[in-house]
């Protein structure tokens, strides 16, 4: 079944996808935990990148999210 392989084939790129993502935050945090100490101007540099880095992450995670939801009650609903 061409259609079952082709989701199946879609799956396992968007796990591996996800697992880029969780080494790529897990350097981040290694770097962020690697700081000792910041003047005010690096602080706040710091501060902007994460608040609008962190919100562009969070929002795109949570649009892939209900994607996945309706692409899974798509299937369920044509399957059955």
């Amino acid at each position: 079944m061409r259609s079952i392989q082709g989701a199946l084939s879609e799956v396992a790129y968007a796990e591996r996808s996800c697992q880029y993502l969780t080494d790529a935050l897990r350097a981040v945090e290694t770097t962020v935990q690697g700081i000792t100490e910041l003047a005010d101007i690096q602080e706040s540099g710091i501060e902007a990148a994460t608040r609008d880095t962190a919100g562009q992450i969070r929002y795109h995670l949570e649009l892939a999210t209900r994607y996945a939801e309706e692409w899974r009650n798509h299937i369920e609903n044509i399957a059955t």
